[in-house]
């Protein structure tokens, strides 16, 4: 595969040209640019423009129904903008926490007297659990600072900055004696689920993922990446970048949004990549321990996960990793 600027600058045009005409789709959930799926599994040297739908429609009798009643709008072509196209089946989901003590992570689930990426977190408000991205610095002020996903830090639309986070969440049984940050900003305005806290408890917080190694730098999500995260449900699990430049829709409390900078994950055959829970995880890549992606969503049937760019997420939030 060609790595040259003209070669991505085409595909991020025939990415947009699918985006433009099918995001709006009630049966589209994401566009990327990525791999092949044959047979349910992935070729890898066939490369197209991805657009992962929740249902699939098996004959043209079928297809016309179903954009008859709404559940689709049109047909979806063999190739855009000189671009050969597939249709996997997903339907996403954001992975936020609602179990308690889930079994399979309680290590993760407990009350750390020091903080490093991987163990529950979550806004004071929200009764559930996510994850613990990991340490990062405010570029202006050079503050500790925790990240994680909107849904993790925030959950609500009318979070103001100030308000209480704990380690662990609620629903792991965090209280307010657990405060460990306070709400800062998010990228939401921007399309990235993503946000901050400023950390303000006397616990330690250092750069390191539970169950695996410090973090050593950004770097950017490549088609066939290798890529491990440590997330609170799941704990250590492994993956392989198969889809890049993606976007996806997703409800925030009752609100639809695009999701742009968007990585497709896929866990080796037959295991598990990621559940609810494991939101705000950090992606890294498995070589150079660099991190590439925030965790944010997945698919059970068949497992898959979503991450955002990292650089991206840096940017908008105006902070840098530990």
């Amino acid at each position: 595969m060609s790595n040259s600027k003209q070669y991505w600058n085409n595909i991020r045009m025939g990415v947009r040209a699918a985006v433009s005409g099918w995001i709006n789709d009630p049966n589209v959930k994401a566009i990327d640019y990525g791999w092949r799926e044959r047979g349910g599994k992935i070729v890898e040297n066939e490369s197209c423009i991805r657009i992962h739908v929740i249902q699939k429609f098996k004959y043209e009798a079928v297809l016309e129904e179903a954009i008859e009643v709404g559940v689709t709008n049109k047909r979806i072509p063999e190739s855009i903008a000189g671009i050969p196209v597939d249709v996997p089946q997903r339907d996403y989901l954001l992975q936020w926490g609602w179990s308690r003590r889930q079994r399979l992570a309680n290590e993760r689930a407990e009350r750390k007297a020091t903080l490093l990426g991987g163990i529950s977190i979550a806004n004071a408000r929200l009764r559930g659990y996510g994850t613990l991205g990991g340490l990062v610095i405010d570029r202006k002020t050079g503050t500790k600072m925790i990240l994680s996903n909107w849904h993790v830090l925030a959950g609500y639309w009318d979070v103001q900055p100030g308000w209480p986070i704990y380690q662990p969440a609620r629903g792991d049984g965090g209280s307010k004696y657990d405060t460990v940050a306070k709400f800062s900003r998010h990228a939401m305005d921007s399309d990235l689920d993503a946000a901050v806290a400023e950390f303000t408890s006397n616990r330690q917080f250092i750069n390191d993922q539970l169950g695996l190694e410090p973090v050593r730098g950004v770097g950017w999500a490549q088609l066939g990446m290798d890529v491990v995260k440590s997330g609170r449900r799941t704990g250590v699990t492994y993956g392989r970048v198969i889809g890049v430049e993606g976007l996806t829709k997703m409800s925030y409390r009752g609100i639809n949004r695009v999701i742009r900078n968007v990585i497709t994950i896929e866990p080796p055959q037959g295991l598990e990549v990621s559940a609810g829970g494991d939101s705000g995880s950090f992606w890294l890549d498995r070589n150079r321990m660099e991190v590439v992606g925030l965790h944010f969503a997945g698919s059970n049937y068949p497992e898959s996960a979503l991450a955002i760019d990292m650089h991206p997420i840096l940017d908008e939030l105006d902070v840098d990793i530990a």
